[in-house]
């Protein structure tokens, strides 16, 4: 374990790291269908744990830190310890999470401040348009979803449609899954209730930039939008 954010009562983000580059550090820690990691929830109450990959680059660490958000573009200043990271209009509230929290605890995880704005509002500020076409890639924490507390016949049917990790299903609606062969309604709710339990979403958009500057290890006693 190389980083700790944490908010008592609420969410966790710990990033891990392996010495051997053939051990996953995140799947170790999640286990078999979550069953490390939901022991160590149930000994907490309930609270969230985010798990992400440990990066030595702050750029690539903090687009992990702002998972389950996939981030577009990330810049980093050095000098004064900043990130500015835009996501996609349909990332926001994810990377922002309940009253800030996700963004927040992304913070304190790297250790820098992070400046988080929507891919409209960056625009409307005159950046420029091929920031979103330099060909990065999204890069976030992922598993693959026999980690998940799935049946068999459900993990068969979304292998079976080309879904192999919970990114592939993260942004399914209830709809799509019910079109994947195999799939009953009562394992698509039973999905929608796993995405919904590792993921948080606003009940609507934010559209205004959330900065928080909290250093590694500190609570926060307000928020700021």
């Amino acid at each position: 374990i190389k980083e700790i954010a944490r908010e008592v009562g609420g969410r966790t983000k710990i990033a891990v790291h392996s010495r051997d580059e053939s051990i996953d550090p995140v799947g170790a820690c999640v286990g078999l269908k979550g069953s490390r990691v939901q022991a160590v929830v149930s000994e907490l109450g309930g609270e969230r744990i985010d798990i992400v990959p440990w990066h030595p680059e702050t750029e690539v660490f903090a687009r992990r830190a702002l998972a389950p958000a996939r981030v577009a573009k990330v810049m980093a200043d050095a000098e004064r310890q900043v990130i500015t990271a835009i996501v996609d209009e349909d990332q926001l509230s994810l990377a922002i999470g309940r009253n800030g929290q996700n963004v927040r605890l992304a913070s304190q995880l790297i250790g820098w401040q992070i400046d988080l704005y929507g891919s409209r509002e960056w625009l409307e500020k005159g950046a420029d348009m091929s920031l979103f076409t330099t060909g990065d890639t999204y890069e976030t924490a992922d598993f693959p979803l026999t980690e998940l507390d799935l049946d068999e016949a459900t993990l068969a049917a979304l292998k079976g449609a080309g879904y192999d990790s919970f990114l592939d299903i993260i942004d399914l609606e209830k709809a799509d899954l019910l079109r994947v062969e195999g799939i009953t309604e009562g394992a698509a709710t039973q999905l929608l209730a796993v995405i919904d339990d590792l993921t948080v979403v606003e009940s609507e958009p934010v559209r205004t930039r959330e900065a928080e500057g909290t250093p590694s290890g500190e609570a926060d006693d307000g928020e700021e939008e």
